[in-house]
């Protein structure tokens, strides 16, 4: 009887260490590569702006353009990423891969003074997309 108790011990162990508690994917929202995050923003807004090209003396264009800021420190140590940046307004989609900060031909061109000019940012890191963070600015040199 003894011997019996004895093999019956581990097995009670192993079945023990199984028991874990129904997973409630509406309460994991903690992590930044989660769609569903609701922690501190991911990529922030640093800066945003219109303004007036010149070439000489001569206007050229009107531009908005934003900075934006990747909080890398929400991210586990050496993750890979890519930025992908939509324009709203002309639906076109950029993948600035490791070209980061982002060129300076991300801004709107010939855009209308008073219209908002609006950019979706998210990352993608492996075959996962993060929340989109949309940040919108008013052409307004």
């Amino acid at each position: 009887m003894r011997r019996a108790w004895l093999l019956c011990i581990p097995l009670i162990i192993g079945l023990a260490g199984c028991l874990k508690d129904d997973l409630d994917p509406a309460g994991l929202t903690s992590n930044p590569l989660d769609p569903d995050y609701n922690g501190p923003a991911l990529i922030e807004l640093v800066s945003d702006t219109a303004r007036i090209v010149y070439s000489g003396p001569v206007h050229v264009d009107t531009v908005v353009e934003q900075t934006i800021h990747v909080r890398a420190d929400l991210l586990a140590p050496g993750t890979d990423y890519t930025l992908y940046v939509t324009l709203v307004n002309t639906g076109e989609v950029f993948d600035y891969s490791s070209e980061f900060p982002p060129p300076e031909d991300r801004a709107y061109h010939h855009v209308v003074p008073g219209v908002s000019y609006c950019y979706d940012y998210q990352l993608k890191v492996q075959f996962s997309k993060t929340k989109v963070y949309r940040y919108c600015t008013t052409a307004n040199p």
